[in-house]
């Protein structure tokens, strides 16, 4: 649990200034505020810091660094606020769907939030665009955070599957998952392989985004993206690590990293960023 101090400070993080109970308008005020002030990105994992999951470490990182980090983290930290504050969470482990026709990894950490007789989902580390607000466990039901629409169906082997649908777009499954609880603990092995392995992507190039009113913001393998309205609205290809970094800061709110950016040249003496160098 965290401290009054800690609490105090985490919300001050994520400026939220409204008193705090273990209540829905409280629940849908914290899920907004993180989203739009602690950025998902794996900067870390590029430059070779190893992670911690560890409440402490977190909590050091995330609100006394003011940094970010990927679901494992963000969702590790928030989570341990909300019990903090009172609410009763339970922690499950799901699968992207993505890629259609691959079952993919347990590698996504889901809070899911009991007040009275409903229960809600919760969710600060997905990097694309995604719920906006607590959204109610319930099979079928149309819920809208404002931007999208979602609904909860069940599946045989996924269990609970999130879907969404976007303005003008067809339904898609976003991630799935079956209802064994989770400790901490079980969070380290798939944070590892995403943090080690050499087939996983978080340790090639940078997944970097935010949430700012209807836009998401996101920087990925060099390409700097606003979606908003379902589309992309700007596409820029960042071409030097001082672009790189007053992006960082400008739209994330990650300051301090130009003199870690790495440069290369290209076969004309230009400058170019390394994916993901930091």
């Amino acid at each position: 649990m965290l401290e009054n101090m800690q609490i105090k400070q985490y919300l001050q993080r994520i400026e939220y200034s409204q008193p705090v109970f273990p209540n829905l308008d409280t629940l849908s005020g914290l899920q907004w505020a993180h989203i739009t002030h602690i950025p998902y990105e794996n900067l870390a994992i590029l430059a070779g810091i190893p992670l911690s999951l560890k409440v402490e470490d977190l909590f050091q990182k995330i609100v006394a660094e003011e940094r970010g980090g990927y679901c494992f983290e963000l969702q590790g930290l928030y989570g341990e606020l909300l019990k903090s504050i009172g609410f009763q969470v339970t922690q499950y482990s799901a699968r992207f769907m993505d890629e259609p026709g691959i079952v993919q990894m347990r590698r996504h950490r889901v809070l899911i939030v009991q007040m009275g007789n409903e229960r809600y989902l919760t969710d600060v580390g997905v990097r694309s665009e995604s719920p906006r607000i607590p959204l109610k466990l319930r099979c079928d039901e149309l819920q809208s955070d404002g931007v999208c629409q979602y609904r909860f169906g069940r599946d045989p082997f996924y269990g609970w599957v999130l879907w969404q649908k976007e303005r003008g777009k067809a339904w898609k499954a976003m991630y799935g998952f079956t209802e064994e609880p989770q400790i901490d603990d079980d969070f380290v092995m798939p944070s590892f392989y995403c943090e080690k392995h050499p087939d996983s992507t978080f340790n090639k190039f940078m997944k970097i985004s935010i949430f700012s009113g209807e836009s998401n913001f996101t920087l990925v393998d060099g390409v700097f993206r606003e979606y908003r309205n379902a589309k992309v609205q700007l596409r820029k290809k960042l071409t030097s690590k001082l672009e790189t970094s007053n992006i960082l800061k400008t739209y994330f709110g990650l300051d301090g990293y130009s003199h870690n950016l790495k440069e290369k040249k290209d076969e004309n003496g230009k400058e170019v960023p390394q994916k993901g160098a930091v």
